[in-house]
């Protein structure tokens, strides 16, 4: 239990992978976090994100998170929700065997409860995860359909991340983890080019059932106010 809790990705924190392992029936997980965008266009935002996490059965995760973020106009044009609420239920279809990996799929729904939204957004993804002593891969794919668009934003969005986590340690303890990403994501307006993100992160054991987690990014290529360097620090808890 006390190595699944420091093992279990949840995206966004702190960085956008996330594993295929649900969190074990009846566990409960609740998260903060502070993030900070700093733009190439010199328009700035931050604010906070928050998430539980349920073990509704075996196998089965759900969970609800939102984020609040400021300029809230136009980040919604970024496709960049403030206070919109998701509502997520994670399936593990497979668990990982010593020749393939775990898989699982993701569903969420994105409720416009926050300012300047509009439409209900459906997001679907496709997680999997393959362990190699002390590092393991992920492969994300995610697709979304968003319920209200304007005349130039992409009504139908995918992005693809692979990433690595590995522990720190040379005697195999769990206390430490750290993480990088390279994600790949449509842009939101129709006509312009991919976005490509690289990010790093780590997670550290603050006590038996607490983790502490910072992350940093950059958008590599995309439109011109896309972040020049993304940071993210939080704290977890489960139960």
């Amino acid at each position: 239990m006390a190595a699944q809790q420091v093992s279990n990705l949840e995206p966004e924190r702190p960085i956008s992978m996330e594993d295929a392992r649900p969190v074990p029936y009846r566990a409960f997980a609740g998260a903060v976090d502070w993030t900070f965008n700093d733009r190439r266009d010199g328009l700035n935002d931050y604010g906070p994100g928050f998430s539980i996490l349920y073990g509704a059965a075996r196998g089965l995760e759900t969970g609800a998170a939102l984020r609040y973020v400021t300029r809230p106009g136009r980040n919604a044009g970024r496709g960049i929700s403030s206070g919109d609420l998701f509502i997520h239920a994670l399936y593990a279809i497979r668990p990982e065997s010593a020749n393939s990996p775990e898989l699982s799929v993701r569903a969420d729904v994105q409720f416009p409860t926050g300012l300047d939204s509009k439409g209900t957004d459906l997001h679907l993804a496709a997680l999997a995860t393959r362990s190699f002593d002390v590092f393991r891969l992920h492969a994300n794919l995610r697709f979304t359909h968003l319920g209200a668009t304007g005349p130039t934003e992409r009504s139908e969005r995918y992005e693809g991340v692979a990433g690595i986590d590995f522990l720190t340690s040379r005697q195999r303890l769990t206390d430490t983890l750290l993480l990088a990403d390279v994600v790949v994501r449509t842009n939101p307006i129709v006509g312009g080019r991919a976005v490509v993100t690289v990010e790093a992160g780590v997670r550290r054991r603050l006590a038996s059932q607490t983790v502490f987690f910072a992350g940093a990014g950059s958008d590599l290529s995309g439109p011109p106010d896309r972040t020049r360097v993304r940071v993210r620090v939080g704290v977890s808890q489960m139960y």
